[in-house]
């Protein structure tokens, strides 16, 4: 609809026919919505573009016009779902998601193991773990074309298959895990939503295959808004989370002389850092946007967000600086906790390092959501999958202590300083999300 329309009270009949000829299909509940005052607030907004069943549907459904984006009239739609649905499709995908990571680092305790047992070193046993890093970046490269067309659910089932030890999570999303890929339609659907939903394993999108598609996630790399956040965060991820596990088994397995059970729960500083992080990067950012909100009365641009990545940055410089430097300090064969500390600090910046600039990058082209999400993981992959071979070279070069010099100095130089020229000059970077 035209913005005159929007914004202006309905002309005579003979103009009134014109709109008509012109749109064709526009429902007449819809431009009598039109016939009010000029829009004052959001909602008021939102009512004079839909129809007056669409807004009944959606009042009560929601209970508010206050949504963004606008929830089509289909039941299957995932933005009408209920929020229990929401919440265990959540939980399936976290899950699911989990499982890729933890297979790659599920190993890193039995490095010593493996080494012994074929001959070669702990740095070329690593490397088992590294391999898992770059398949999970590449991946989604071949997932995301053929979710397009075929939909979530089919593909999530599929990899459920092909991983035999997830049966009870095969059950439970065949069950609980409908479609999230929602192609919306004029035509009301013959077929109730459920079945849409749960029984429906074709094809939904007939557009057909180039092989451009399976790349074409990568071209958000030129745009900085994408390529800035994506180096900062696999740098932070690089160091703060590949270094602090990986290296775990050479640093301290060696240092404090500990068995395999002893170097696994060294696990749980990173696994609470990760938790604290997650918190501070998902609640408190939600919360920090929210009160912006409220206090300018309009959407806030992405990068007030940005103000948090700083929190991260920090928490990663001085969880790399205590977990390196104590390392060295530790008397030998007598295990001290200071580098779990250390540890559990770096993965909680990393947290919030991930939350924020992720969430940033796809606030700024939110219709490429996905495509952003797979360059992201790309380039951090990659980034971490490079990460032990220099590692232990960089140990032996300097000295364990002094690489924490050298860490610092690439998380500035990589994060901390392109963040902040993206801070000032984004906006100019990137689509004006209001439009």
């Amino acid at each position: 609809m035209t913005a005159s329309m929007e914004m202006q009270r309905p002309r005579q009949d003979d103009d009134a026919q014109d709109v008509f000829s012109h749109l064709g299909k526009v429902n007449v509940d819809f431009v009598e919505s039109t016939a009010g005052a000029i829009p004052t607030t959001y909602a008021d907004l939102v009512e004079s573009r839909i129809s007056k069943v669409h807004r009944d549907y959606l009042m009560e459904r929601h209970g508010t016009l206050e949504l963004d984006p606008i929830p089509s009239i289909d039941p299957a739609d995932p933005y009408n779902w209920p929020s229990w649905k929401k919440l265990a499709n959540l939980v399936l995908v976290a899950v699911h998601a989990c499982m890729g990571t933890f297979a790659a680092a599920g190993i890193i305790p039995a490095y010593k193991t493996i080494s012994e047992e074929y001959g070669v070193t702990v740095q070329k046993a690593s490397y088992l773990t590294s391999l898992q890093i770059a398949i999970l970046g590449g991946a989604p490269l071949l997932w995301k074309p053929l979710s397009n067309r075929y939909g979530r659910r089919p593909i999530f089932l599929t990899s459920l298959i092909c991983s035999l030890v997830n049966g009870v999570q095969f059950i439970l999303y065949l069950f609980l895990g409908p479609e999230t890929r929602y192609v919306g339609s004029n035509v009301n659907p013959d077929q109730p939503a459920w079945k849409r939903e749960y029984l429906s394993l074709r094809r939904i999108d007939p557009t057909p295959f180039s092989w451009f598609e399976f790349v074409k996630p990568l071209t958000m790399v030129i745009c900085p808004c994408v390529m800035i956040p994506a180096a900062a965060y696999a740098m932070v991820f690089l160091l703060s989370n590949v270094l602090a596990t990986v290296e775990v088994p050479e640093l301290l397995q060696q240092k404090f002389d500990l068995n395999t059970e002893q170097l696994g729960l060294q696990f749980l500083g990173p696994i609470i850092g990760s938790l604290i992080g997650e918190q501070l990067g998902g609640t408190l950012s939600d919360l920090w946007m929210n009160t912006r909100a409220k206090k300018t009365q309009r959407k806030p641009e992405p990068e007030y967000r940005l103000w948090l990545s700083y929190i991260g940055f920090i928490c990663s410089i001085v969880g790399l600086i205590v977990f390196l430097v104590c390392t060295q300090e530790s008397e030998e064969g007598r295990w001290n906790v200071s580098p779990i500390i250390g540890i559990a600090i770096g993965a909680a910046g990393n947290q919030i390092v991930t939350t924020v600039l992720i969430t940033y990058a796809v606030d700024c082209y939110p219709t490429d959501a996905a495509s952003v999400g797979v360059c992201i993981t790309f380039v951090r992959q990659i980034w971490g999958f490079l990460g032990p071979f220099w590692f232990p070279p960089m140990f032996e070069t300097v000295g364990v202590a002094a690489s924490a010099g050298i860490g610092c100095a690439l998380i500035v130089s990589v994060s901390v300083i392109p963040i902040l020229f993206l801070h000032y000059l984004g906006r100019g970077w990137r689509p004006d999300v209001n439009v």
